[in-house]
């Protein structure tokens, strides 16, 4: 399939503008309450349950310009400018960006009309308390994590390092399946087609992301490794939906073949599609982003393509549901 052509599209440096409001969201409601004023911060608890979405078309994929922006939030990484030399096929030595590929963005082409039926996702990623549940009534693998490990293993946590198959199997445990690519994408952005669940316009204050530097970890969200789920709640899409970007990133229920480079899952065709899923493929996407990727990752059109056996610790997964 031929790739949509815009690296030849100048990159002019912009700042970002950040979108209101500008405080940190560590999911906590910060009441004006006497209590409030005297310090005391209530906790309310992140709603559970799952969303209803309700049936549209959506433009699905991301243009050249909306690739480019991806472009640029990534080169405003500390590492985002690093160039390395790639030898092609010809024996050819090109400098490219180790890290802001343009074929990282044109996987997101070519931007083409879906129509989605109504259906439910899941208003958070699955918690480690509840997928424990499953592995208790023997439903589901353990994860690969120790117990005693406080950075993946308390309950308010996503659940991540599992493999596919185990948010697949947990999903059917809970009376669910795991989304299509195109479900979980017009869940994030919408018929507004929104680059962030929030709207347009980065804010590194709305999710819990990671840096493209020598250390992939980013506290200035207000957290180093994951959070819990529900941090982030001025970060929530407008249906509600949270930890859409960042946090944990998220299988999908989609197949996948990787592009001529074996890194890249293909482009999209151009042809609209009503409901569409890949059942071709030997890989399976991740969308979403997650603590240990940048700004870019965070769009709603970003992908990842990975092994379906892998476990991450940065990937988890949230159900979704038929209407």
């Amino acid at each position: 399939m031929k790739r949509p052509v815009f690296a030849a599209i100048v990159l002019v440096a912009s700042s970002a503008a950040a979108t209101s409001p500008e405080r940190y969201s560590q999911g906590l409601d910060q009441h004006t309450s006497d209590d409030a004023r005297a310090g005391v911060i209530m906790l309310r608890p992140v709603p559970q349950g799952r969303v209803r979405v309700p049936a549209g078309t959506f433009t699905m994929g991301a243009s050249p310009m909306e690739m480019l922006h991806g472009v640029q939030l990534c080169q405003r990484e500390p590492l985002g400018t690093l160039v390395v030399p790639l030898v092609d096929v010809n024996h050819v030595t090109h400098n490219r960006s180790a890290h802001c590929d343009v074929l990282r963005f044109e996987v997101e082409g070519i931007a083409h009309p879906v129509t989605i039926s109504a259906f439910w996702m899941d208003r958070t990623e699955v918690r480690v308390a509840d997928y424990m549940r499953c592995v208790s009534a023997g439903g589901c693998n353990a994860p690969g994590f120790s117990p005693s490990d406080p950075r993946f293993s308390r309950p308010e946590l996503p659940v991540v390092l599992v493999t596919w198959e185990d948010a697949r199997d947990y999903c059917s445990y809970a009376k669910g399946r795991l989304p299509t690519e195109a479900e979980w994408e017009y869940a994030a952005r919408g018929t507004a087609g929104r680059t962030f669940p929030w709207g347009n316009d980065w804010n590194p204050h709305l999710a819990n992301h990671g840096s493209i530097a020598l250390d992939p970890t980013d506290a200035s969200d207000g957290f180093a490794n994951l959070a819990p789920v529900g941090s982030f709640p001025d970060g929530k899409s407008p249906l509600g939906l949270l930890d859409m970007a960042g946090n944990a990133g998220e299988w999908v229920a989609d197949l996948a073949d990787p592009d001529a480079t074996d890194l890249f899952p293909e482009p999209y065709g151009p042809t609209p599609q009503i409901n569409p899923i890949a059942t071709s493929g030997g890989r399976r996407i991740v969308r979403g982003g997650s603590y240990l990727q940048g700004a870019d990752s965070q769009r709603a059109t970003a992908r990842v393509i990975t092994y379906p056996t892998r476990r991450l610790p940065g990937v988890g997964f949230r159900c979704a549901a038929n209407e």
